[in-house]
C-alpha cells in the first residue's frame, strides 16, 4: 500500500502534498475531530486521507513528525465506522505543552485519554483491527511497540471502514505532519503486550 492509494478530504480545512513515499498535511487554525463529553462541541473541520478496508484483518501504521505551534496540535491515524463512532490515535501536544500520544475513542461523545510523553517531534503509531476490537500501539524506534489502549466502537465488524491519517490544530495558528514509514499489514497480532 501507498500514501497515494488514499482518497483526499476536507480539503478546505488545510492542505495535502504528497511527495514520494511521504505525506504532508497542514492543518488551518481552528481545526479539530472532536465530540465533547458533555456536548458542548462537535467539531468535524480536518483535512484528512482515507481508505475505504473491506479486510477483517489489518494493521496500518506510521511514523508522524509534527511541527507543534499550539496545544493539542495532532497528528493522527484513525479507523472510522461512520460520522459517531472512530477511534483515533495522536501525537499531539498536550496543555502542558509535551509531545504526547493521544486516543481518542468516540462512541457518540469522545473520550480523550494521554499517553505517555514523548522526547522529540517524531514518534511511530499503529492500530490493529482483529475484525472485533482495536489495539492501539507507539514506538521510539519503529521496532518495540508498546501497547496503549484496546478497544470496540459501535459498528467495527461492518465493512468498509475508512482508516487513513489527519491533523488538527483547535487552539493555534495551524501545524504540519509528515507522514512516512507507511506499514499495511493482514497478520494478525497474537500477542498486544509482548513488543512485536
Amino acid at each position: 500500500m501507498r500514501f497515494d492509494d488514499f482518497l483526499l478530504r476536507g480539503e478546505s480545512n488545510g492542505q495535502a502534498q504528497l511527495v514520494g513515499e511521504e505525506l504532508t498535511l497542514r492543518a488551518a487554525a481552528g481545526t479539530d475531530w472532536f465530540h465533547h463529553p458533555a456536548g458542548e462541541i462537535k467539531r468535524t473541520n480536518v483535512i484528512s486521507t482515507y481508505r475505504e478496508v473491506h479486510d477483517q484483518v489489518f494493521t496500518l501504521s506510521t511514523k508522524v513528525s509534527v511541527g507543534f505551534n499550539s496545544a493539542f496540535d495532532a497528528g493522527a491515524i484513525f479507523v472510522q465506522v461512520d460520522d459517531d463512532n472512530w477511534a483515533k490515535l495522536a501525537f499531539e501536544l498536550s496543555g502542558a505543552g509535551d509531545p504526547t500520544v493521544v486516543s481518542v475513542v468516540t462512541r457518540g461523545t469522545s473520550d480523550d485519554a494521554d499517553g505517555p510523553s514523548i522526547e522529540g517531534s517524531s514518534v511511530w503509531l499503529r492500530m490493529h483491527c482483529d475484525g472485533h476490537s482495536l489495539a492501539m500501539h507507539f514506538s521510539v524506534d519503529g521496532l518495540y511497540w508498546r501497547f496503549l489502549r484496546w478497544l470496540s466502537i459501535p459498528g467495527l465488524e461492518q465493512r468498509p471502514l475508512k482508516v487513513g491519517f489527519g491533523i488538527q490544530a483547535p487552539t493555534g495558528a495551524g501545524c504540519s505532519a509528515k507522514f512516512d514509514s507507511l506499514g499495511w499489514s493482514h497478520e494478525p497480532i497474537l500477542d498486544f503486550r509482548d513488543g512485536s
